[in-house]
């Protein structure tokens, strides 16, 4: 009498893996843009109730109008982000050769994702708080940061990991990113001051003075632009490699353009289409200068070797990379 084996899922390619990874970056700064124009539309209570759209449905109602209709369509989207960062961890754990740090970052995501929806129930159930709405853009910074260098990882191999610049060059590229964070940070202050509550009605706003934290906001972001071309020219005395030169050349115009558009918006009474278009530069250059960053150390090239039908996947487990 035979003996019946338990059921084996089938491994999956690291392309495929890849794949997903580049999906989700996507995925992540599509929904930092469409919860942008949740909130300039004032459709941040367009569903007055989480996770239902109303009392009785999850699905919105003629009565809420278009505010409910966009709010409704960023959930949907929320949704689909949502399936993607539930598939990855089950895909980095039926890699052919498995690896920790993929494994560890896929479930990270995982997690910020649930962190999100926890945020976003809190959100709608405080009318829209301005710290809330902050925390709620930040945690999606902090998600970018962990799909970045998760895709950034997975299109390279195990081993070990070496610098591809100078010491100096590579702290140049760390200050950029922290001060990139500080940045958004900010931002979220200035938001959470400004006139674009996120409802049609009066919300919460915080306490500060618009031209200070708008002043401090520019300041910051002038420093931001001043190591922006400190970085451009550094790469190319430094010897850095060319993904780092060409990221920093994308990472300069992404700079310039915020800063045009940031002034521009502060002296026309912060218009709508605007600030819409401010976030969607902000998490490009977010995920530029992430990629400026990775760019100065060398990993090892991928090795697309399936595990012998043989082997437990669980003894390819390799340590994490720092």
């Amino acid at each position: 009498m035979s003996v019946r084996r338990p059921l084996q899922l089938p491994t999956v390619s690291p392309m495929v893996f890849r794949r997903l990874t580049r999906i989700s970056v996507i995925l992540l700064a599509l929904i930092v843009v469409t919860g942008g124009a949740v909130r300039l539309t004032g459709s941040g209570l367009g569903c007055p109730t989480w996770p239902r759209c109303g009392e009785n449905s999850f699905v919105t109602q003629p009565e809420y109008a278009a505010h409910g209709w966009i709010e409704f369509g960023n959930r949907l989207l929320t949704t689909a982000v949502g399936l993607v960062m539930l598939l990855l961890p089950l895909v980095s754990l039926r890699l052919g050769q498995r690896r920790r740090d993929l494994v560890l970052l896929s479930f990270g995501l995982w997690l910020g994702f649930l962190g999100q929806v926890v945020l976003g129930g809190l959100t709608v159930l405080f009318k829209l708080h301005p710290a809330l709405v902050a925390g709620h853009f930040l945690l999606s910074m902090l998600l970018l940061l962990d799909v970045v260098v998760l895709d950034r990882r997975a299109r390279s191999g195990p081993g070990v990991v070496r610098p591809a610049c100078g010491r100096e060059l590579l702290g140049l590229a760390r200050l950029l990113v922290a001060v990139a964070g500080a940045v958004l940070v900010l931002g979220t202050v200035v938001t959470g001051t400004g006139p674009h509550s996120g409802d049609s009605t009066e919300a919460k706003r915080f306490g500060f003075d618009i031209t200070n934290v708008a002043q401090l906001h520019a300041d910051a972001a002038m420093l931001l632009v001043g190591l922006v071309v400190a970085t451009v020219l550094a790469v190319r005395v430094g010897g850095a490699p060319r993904e780092a030169v060409r990221a920093s050349t994308a990472l300069a115009a992404i700079a310039i353009a915020q800063a045009g558009v940031g002034f521009t918006q502060y002296f026309t009474g912060i218009p709508v289409g605007l600030v819409e278009l401010h976030i969607a530069g902000a998490t490009a250059l977010w995920i530029v200068a992430l990629r400026v960053w990775l760019a100065m150390v060398e990993r090892p090239a991928p090795v697309d070797l399936p595990v012998p039908a043989t082997t437990d996947p669980a003894d390819a487990i390799e340590p994490a990379v720092v």
